[in-house]
């Protein structure tokens, strides 16, 4: 019953508490101080270079961004926190686990927490490494092991529906990186078939240790439990070692691992990586909101992100692969752009998204948002493919999640705009104060825009239009580009069901 006490704390009703017996946890918290460590004095050096505040740097292409995390944990003397909402067992979740093993064994403490809605396939992979002396893996908000992932979601919707979304890489406390990718090969350019373009920020300085605080809330929280408890842990076994061997062995991991930039770690000790100094703020969510406690219905990063937005003057600019404004969000953008601002929106297409029931509650925004004057962009996955040198067959889905305002403030992080992250999920982002970073994001978005998107549009009857790129005599679409007609009806069946208040 050790489990069932991990997976619902205090929710249990009084009739059960007898049957519950949990073995205390041990609560661990973030090593403040890691001066005389590599990384450690290279934080406090900028900072005082810098006059305090933070160095922030965009990891933009998944390559540089695996290459930069395992570079990273190679570089650790002291400890490596990472927080995840997914983890596979592919290239580049093996290459980190082998790193973490690496470092581990080298003296430095690891700390891994996971959401556990995707962990199925990766339980094996998980208990192994927990079982690795120095490393420690817990997961959120449990699924029980005793039955069916289905059944139980069913019996508990309410409690497993709410789920941890954050993502954070911390580094002897010293080097952060935040962002929406989270640890399988899509992110990270090393499949063939699929990519997500997606977007992280490293940072270092004063707003790393925030990072760590956060880290160490949901970590200690009750519903962090070690996955010791629901398998028991142990050294991987021969086979497994084998297998990972194998993944890593096969020709397209071997080529993508001399692809890789790992020097990253020592470039950024040299100084050769540009830093853009700014002020950083962590907006993080706190871990009971999955418990649904809500004041006045809105979150940590919700409140910021209205803040944020709303004192926009001349322009903002939001990605983000799941959009679903709801009939305030649309009221709140049409605001913006009556007081001359110019509102852009990228999303996701039909033909590039992995959630078509989200693309079914979106789509029913798209006309009063035009209406409105809002700019609306959807990512072609063709056009991506064609744009990134690759097949057309490859699937591009958008899964950045940004906002840049008045091309002076940024944030990124694992927020969609969306009632999931909302009210549901827990979420966290960095929120940037310089002009540098968010002109270099924007003039990347904007550019990317004509290549690599539909711009939707309406015609003189008010119908949709999808086209191609910006340059006269672009190609017009007239329904849903790229995507088969069966799935477009599917799509539009899903729009008449109740299900946008989970989307």
């Amino acid at each position: 019953m050790g489990i069932l006490k991990a997976l619902v704390g205090s929710r249990v009703p009084e009739r059960y508490r007898k049957y519950l017996d949990l073995p205390p946890r041990r609560a661990s918290f973030r090593y403040a101080d890691t001066r005389g460590s590599r990384l450690g004095d290279f934080s406090l050096a900028w900072q005082r270079t810098n006059g305090g505040g933070s160095g922030v740097y965009r990891l933009q292409s998944g390559r540089e961004a695996l290459g930069a995390r395992l570079a990273l944990i190679d570089a650790a003397e002291v400890s490596i926190d990472i927080q995840s909402y997914l983890i596979r067992y592919d290239i580049s979740g093996n290459l980190i686990a082998q790193r973490l093993i690496s470092a581990a064994r080298r003296g430095v403490r690891v700390r891994l927490l996971m959401d556990d809605a995707l962990t199925l396939g990766s339980d094996d992979g998980l208990t192994a490494l927990d079982g690795e002396e120095g490393i420690e893996v817990r997961v959120f908000n449990p699924f029980p092991r005793q039955r069916s992932r289905v059944l139980s979601f069913l019996l508990n919707f309410n409690l497993l529906n709410r789920r941890m979304h954050n993502k954070s890489f911390t580094v002897d406390n010293a080097v952060t990186i935040v962002g929406g990718r989270n640890i399988a090969d899509e992110y990270y350019q090393t499949r063939e078939d699929a990519e997500f373009l997606d977007e992280d920020l490293l940072a270092t300085g004063s707003v790393v240790d925030d990072v760590s605080l956060s880290f160490d809330a949901y970590w200690n929280a009750r519903e962090a439990c070690p996955v010791s408890l629901l398998k028991p842990a142990g050294p991987a076994s021969a086979a497994q070692d084998a297998e990972a061997d194998k993944v890593l062995a096969e020709p397209r991991a071997v080529s993508y691992r001399r692809a890789l930039r790992m020097s990253f770690a020592e470039d950024l000790l040299a100084g050769s990586v540009l830093l853009h100094a700014a002020e950083a703020e962590l907006i993080s969510d706190r871990p009971e909101k999955v418990r649904g406690i809500l004041r006045n219905g809105t979150s940590r990063t919700s409140r910021y992100l209205q803040r944020l937005v709303s004192g926009a003057e001349q322009e903002v600019i939001i990605v983000s692969p799941y959009f679903v404004p709801l009939r305030q969000g649309v009221d709140f953008l049409s605001a913006l752009v009556r007081k001359g601002v110019r509102v852009v929106v990228v999303t996701n297409s039909l033909s590039s998204t992995n959630h078509s029931s989200v693309h079914a509650a979106y789509a029913r925004y798209r006309r009063p948002l035009l209406r409105q004057g809002i700019e609306l962009y959807e990512l072609s996955s063709a056009l991506a493919a064609k744009a990134n040198g690759l097949p057309t067959t490859t699937k591009f889905t958008l899964h950045s999640k940004l906002a840049v305002v008045d091309r002076a403030h940024t944030f990124v992080g694992s927020f969609n705009l969306d009632p999931r992250s909302l009210f549901i999920n827990t979420e966290m982002g960095l929120g940037v104060a310089s002009e540098a970073l968010a002109s270099e994001t924007a003039v990347a978005v904007c550019e990317a825009l004509p290549a690599v998107t539909y711009q939707l549009g309406l015609d003189r009857r008010e119908r949709l239009t999808w086209t191609a790129s910006s340059e006269p005599g672009s190609e017009v679409h007239r329904s849903e580009p790229e995507a088969r007609i069966l799935r477009r009806l599917g799509t539009r069946l899903l729009g008449f069901l109740p299900i946008e208040s989970q989307m």
